[in-house]
């Protein structure tokens, strides 16, 4: 069934913890997702991140993933990233879906300021995000294969 709308909440409570909920108009579910930064950048080695993603009962699959991210800004001389990383579908028992692992890739730029675009690969689909700082927020347009829009809002922990 494919996704029609969706609101992303994220926060980040502490520096190295993230969670989130997506609330999906069709289907009528939620997406429990948990991400984790094992290693920060640091001289020119990639920061690590780990995440799971929870989705209800019958409706998807739970999924994992790894990522290695650099920061791009020092070569494009304004905030900018990159990520690589692997993906799985995985059922509750951990039987791999979809074929195994799948390359993740992602990339964002600053392009005003506050202003922030991103382009980023989930294995099989491409997507975009474009969000923008307010106050202590980020909120933003997510298009879910460049087709559906969905809404996306963050904050972290003071």
């Amino acid at each position: 069934m494919p996704t029609k709308a969706e609101l992303f909440l994220w926060h980040k409570p502490v520096s190295r913890w993230q969670f989130g909920v997506g609330l999906l108009a069709e289907p009528k579910t939620a997406r429990w997702m948990a991400n984790y930064e094992l290693r920060r950048q640091w001289k020119g080695m990639p920061s690590v991140m780990v995440g799971v993603g929870l989705q209800e009962v019958g409706v998807g699959n739970p999924g994992g993933f790894v990522t290695a991210s650099w920061a791009l800004t020092p070569w494009l001389k304004r905030p900018s990233s990159l990520y690589l990383g692997f993906g799985r579908r995985f059922t509750v028992r951990g039987k791999s879906l979809g074929g195994g692992w799948v390359p993740l890739f992602g990339t964002s730029v600053q392009v005003a300021k506050g202003v922030s675009t991103t382009v980023q690969m989930d294995g099989r689909k491409w997507h975009g995000v474009l969000s923008a700082e307010v106050g202590d927020m980020r909120v933003g347009l997510f298009a879910f294969k460049f087709k559906t829009l969905g809404v996306i809002v963050g904050w972290r922990g003071q």
